[in-house]
This record gives structure tokens, sequence and C-alpha cells, in this order.
């Protein structure tokens, strides 16, 4: 055995390989400049296409509504223009009846006149007072005016600017409307329903026959024909009104058609 100690053996060192490290080199700035550029112009170009392909929009009213848009002819805008409105026709209805109401007062004194004529003949002396007194408050003197009130105000209502030939016939209905629908509703306040028929025959047979209600319809024909006279001359005079009002606004529109016609051949001439 010997003392001799083995010398240790040397390691080799490792090989080392080299590894390729790739580099990242940076796109030039250049190109993509170009490409971004080229990019917004396609886009600003798309957008005014549109804008140009888009109709304009339509034009608010003063009313808040969208008007629409006026076509054209050779460039031109076309305007509409409202038709001019005729004259109104002016009635007599309103102060028809106004002096129909007239005559309703007029037709209470003298109906109130001419039933005091049978009442002092009949009621002579001291009974006449206190006789009239209670007719004046009766139902025999307020139906026929009321009636006379009702028939003469649709008469007249109905008439309008009528000539006075027209209020002479209708003073006919007047009267004949007084005369029977007072005695309908004297014998419906007397309880005619609830009678006897010859109870009722013979009440109708009296108010048929009553003084009274013959002179309430001959003083309705004659206060009808004769308010009817003031109401006819109103009418005329409307009627004379609205034939010069209708004349003169004929004439106006004519002038301005004549002007308008002018006006548009003088250029083309």
């Amino acid at each position: 055995m010997s003392d001799e100690t083995p010398a240790p053996k040397s390691r080799k060192a490792p090989k080392t390989e080299a590894v390729d490290t790739p580099v990242e080199t940076a796109a030039p700035e250049s190109a993509s400049t170009e490409t971004a550029t080229e990019t917004e112009t396609d886009a600003a170009t798309s957008t005014s296409q549109k804008a140009e392909a888009e109709p304009a929009p339509a034009e608010g009213t003063a009313t808040g509504e969208v008007a629409p848009a006026q076509p054209s002819m050779g460039g031109q805008q076309v305007v509409y223009v409202q038709a001019p409105l005729p004259p109104r026709v002016r009635g007599n209805r309103v102060v028809g009846v106004l002096l129909a109401l007239v005559g309703t007062v007029v037709f209470a004194v003298a109906y109130a006149a001419v039933a005091a004529i049978p009442i002092s003949l009949r009621y002579g002396g001291t009974a006449f007072s206190p006789t009239f007194s209670a007719f004046v408050q009766s139902a025999a003197f307020w139906i026929p005016i009321m009636m006379f009130a009702l028939g003469f105000i649709v008469v007249t209502v109905i008439l309008n600017r009528a000539g006075w030939w027209a209020h002479v016939i209708g003073s006919l209905l007047v009267a004949l409307f007084v005369y029977f629908a007072s005695i309908g509703l004297l014998l419906l306040a007397g309880n005619v329903i609830g009678m006897t028929p010859d109870r009722a025959n013979s009440l109708f047979a009296g108010w048929v026959t009553n003084p009274l209600m013959i002179a309430a319809a001959l003083v309705a024909r004659e206060v009808s024909i004769w308010i009817g006279l003031a109401i006819a001359a109103r009418g005329r005079r409307v009627r004379v009104r609205n034939d010069e009002t209708r004349t003169a606004w004929d004439r106006e529109q004519e002038e301005k058609r004549a002007e308008y016609e002018g006006g548009g051949a003088a250029p083309a001439a």
C-alpha cells in the first residue's frame, strides 16, 4: 500500500452554446402616419357624402308644426295663398226679435183697452173698476200676451229679411195661434181633463165665443202687421247694405285679379 494519494481529477468546464436572441426592430413611423391619414380622409369623405345624400330638415313653423317642403317649378318656389272670403251676410233676426218684444208690450196695452169695451158694457157703473182689475190679473189676460210673444217671435225669426207682404201673411198665423193656443191653455187651466164631456164641451164653446178671445186675435193681427212693417223696413235696408258690400267686394277682387294678371304678363312681353 502506497502512501501516495491520487491527484483529484480535474472537472471539465461546461460547454456554452451561443443562443441567437431575436431583436425587435421598430417599424418606421412614416408608414403608420400615412395609413392613419388615409383612413381619416376616407371617413371624412364618406361623412360628407352622407350629409349630401340626406335631405335638409324641414323648417318649423311658428306653431311648432313642421312645414312640408314646397315644390319648385323651374327653380321658383311655389307660394300658396288662401282665397279671400266673401263678406258676411247680415241678418235681421236680432233686431226683429227686439221689435217683436216691443210689439208684445203694444199688444198688452191694446188688448187691455179693447177688452175694457165689453167689460164696461156688461159691468157698468161702479162694478167696472173691480171687474177690469180682476181681468188684468187673470189668466184670460196674460195667456194671450204670452202666446202673442211666442208666435210673433217665431214668425219674425223665420221671415228674417222678408218684405212686408210676408209679415201680412204671418200676421194671420199669429192671430190664429193666439186664438187657439189661448183657448187651449185656458181650458187646461180650468181642469178640463177632469170634467165630464158635457161640461168640457160647454166650457170650450164658452171660450170660443168669448169676446175677449176674439178681441185678442184681432189685436194680435193688427199689431203684428204694423210692427212687421217696421221689421220689414229694417230688413230692406239690411238687404241693400248686403248687396252694396258684396258688389264692392267683387269689384275689389276683379281689380286685384286684373293687377295680378297684368303684372305677370309684363315680364313675358
